[in-house]
């Protein structure tokens, strides 16, 4: 989807790199998959909250 668009970062106003565009993709397969909303605001904050709990999962912060 994202990463498929020629334009998406240009569409977003902003810059991601290759792997980030896959995987915001990714997000938005799931969440289409899922009846979902597949707003930008909606996958940034999944993709937050998928690093958060691996942060928490590594020990690296306190939940």
């Amino acid at each position: 989807m994202a990463y498929d668009h020629p334009d998406a970062p240009k569409q977003f106003g902003i810059r991601l790199s290759e792997e980030t565009m896959k995987l915001v993709s990714e997000i938005q397969h799931h969440r289409q998959r899922t009846n979902q909303s597949i707003t930008l605001a909606s996958i940034v904050e999944d993709a937050i909250q998928c690093h958060y709990n691996r942060l928490v999962n590594e020990g690296a912060i306190k939940k």
